[in-house]
């Protein structure tokens, strides 16, 4: 059967091509647009800058510094940290959001952070523990499975350290 449409020249398919994939490209990049412009700024200003925004917003910026900017920025842990209790159910809406294994990872630093400056006792809520553990539990890489479970048994350690003191 012979058909009607004239054939699609080579050069004509290889600039469809590439539109769709810069379509692609620009898609993917559009939705990390304000943890990017964050990073793109004057860097003794960070701090700053970063109280300013949402809670929801410090956390989706601090991932990003922590899987997409090298070095990774473990420092913003610190003012989501200090923010205690405030900040557990935006964290944990952003775990339930999306569990990724690098998620689950960084995010625990900022409940270590917590637990260290005593901003929330991370280690005696019942209920988040037990989240906790299950995220860990159920990450299937070996290695960040261990870092993440090894950051879970220090802040269980440092409840029973803190049973002893008292």
């Amino acid at each position: 059967m012979i058909s009607n449409t004239p054939p699609v020249s080579s050069t004509r398919a290889f600039i469809y091509a590439t539109i769709c994939c810069l379509l692609l490209v620009m898609s993917g990049c559009a939705s990390n647009q304000m943890e990017s412009n964050f990073f793109d700024k004057e860097y003794d200003q960070a701090g700053t800058r970063f109280a300013e925004y949402a809670i929801p917003d410090q956390i989706k910026i601090y991932l990003y510094g922590m899987q997409a900017i090298t070095p990774p920025a473990p420092v913003l842990s610190r003012p989501i940290a200090e923010l205690g209790q405030a900040a557990i159910l935006p964290i944990l809406g952003e775990l339930s959001r999306n569990p990724t294994e690098a998620n689950i990872r960084d995010l625990m630093v900022v409940f270590e952070t917590m637990q260290r400056l005593g901003t929330y006792d991370v280690a005696n809520d019942k209920m988040l523990m037990k989240t906790l553990d299950n995220y860990v539990n159920g990450m299937k890489n070996n290695i960040w499975r261990g870092y993440t479970k090894e950051k879970l048994t220090q802040l269980k350690k440092s409840r029973s350290d803190m049973e002893e003191q008292n």
